[in-house]
C-alpha cells in the first residue's frame, strides 16, 4: 500500500537566477518527523514522488538527504505544473510525497564509471557520482555535463570540493551547446565525443593502453527520456553493446 509522508518546506535557496537566456533553479529543503523514514537510496537513483494538486504525481531526485530532512533541486519551467507547484510552496508550507514504487534498481559495480548529465539532470547525476566515489571498487569517476550555457550550470563549489577530496579519481567535463568558452567543450553529445571523453581519457578503447578494464566500465545517463535513449544508442555504437545489462551502472 502506498504510504504518504507530509513534509514541510524549511529552506529555499536560489542557484540560478532567472534571466533572458536561462530559467531559474532552486534547492528546496523539506523536513519530516525523525521517527519516519523515506527509505530512498540516492546512490541507486531512487526518486521521490511529489503529489501535485489537481495533477499527476511527479518524480524528483533527492539532491541530498540528512536526518529528518532532504533536498529537491529543480528548474522552474514556464507553465510547468509540477515545477510551478514546488516554486509556489511558502516557507512553512507542506506537501505530500511518497516513494516511487519502481525504486528497485541494483548497482552494477565497475572500476571506471562514466556519468552523463543533461541540463538539470545533474541533480541526480552528481549525487550518484559522489556516492560512487565513496565505493572502493570505483577507481575512476568521470562526469560529462551537457548544458546550454555556463549560466545554466551550478554546484561549482560542490564539484570543486569533490575534486579536491578525490584528486585524480574524479573529474568533470562541461559541454555547452549555445556558448563557447575557454576550457569548455562546445557542441552536442555524439558517439565521437563519448569515445573521446571516456575511452580516450581512460585508455579503455579497443586497442587502448587500458583495454583490459573495458569490461569494468559502467555508464549512467540522466536527462529526458529522449536524451537517455539517445545516449544508450551512442554507447552501443562505440562498442558498449548490451549496455543496459552489462555496462549499466544501475539496472
Amino acid at each position: 500500500m502506498r504510504q504518504y509522508l507530509q513534509v514541510e518546506l524549511i529552506r529555499k535557496i536560489p542557484l540560478v537566477e532567472k534571466a533572458e537566456s536561462h530559467l531559474p533553479v532552486f534547492t528546496l529543503t523539506f523536513a519530516y518527523a525523525k521517527d519516519q523514514k523515506m527509505d530512498i537510496r540516492i546512490d541507486h537513483g531512487d526518486v521521490v514522488k511529489v503529489v501535485v494538486p489537481n495533477y499527476r504525481p511527479k518524480s524528483y531526485s533527492m539532491s541530498a538527504e540528512r536526518p529528518g530532512e532532504f533536498d529537491i533541486t529543480f528548474k522552474v519551467y514556464p507553465g510547468g505544473r509540477a515545477s510551478g507547484y514546488l516554486d509556489s510552496i511558502p516557507i512553512g508550507g507542506t506537501m505530500s510525497v511518497f516513494k516511487h514504487p519502481a525504486c528497485n534498481k541494483s548497482r552494477n559495480p565497475g572500476s571506471h564509471v562514466g556519468v552523463v548529465a543533461y541540463g538539470v539532470g545533474i541533480t541526480e547525476a552528481l549525487p550518484v557520482a559522489a556516492a560512487e566515489l565513496m565505493k572502493p571498487d570505483a577507481q575512476k569517476v568521470r562526469l560529462l555535463w551537457a548544458s546550454k550555457t555556463m549560466g545554466d550550470t551550478f554546484w561549482h563549489d560542490a564539484i570543486d570540493q569533490l575534486k579536491i577530496q578525490h584528486g585524480e579519481r574524479f573529474d568533470v567535463v562541461i559541454l555547452l551547446s549555445r556558448e563557447e568558452k575557454e576550457n569548455v567543450l562546445h557542441g552536442r553529445v555524439s558517439k565521437e565525443l563519448l569515445a573521446e571523453v571516456f575511452d580516450g581519457r581512460w585508455g579503455t578503447a579497443v586497442g587502448g593502453d587500458n583495454e583490459s578494464e573495458r569490461d569494468n566500465v559502467r555508464f549512467l545517463s540522466v536527462g529526458t527520456k529522449e536524451c537517455m535513449k539517445m545516449t544508450d544508442r551512442l554507447l552501443v555504437s562505440i562498442g558498449y553493446g548490451g549496455y543496459q545489462s552489462k555496462y549499466a551502472l544501475l539496472r
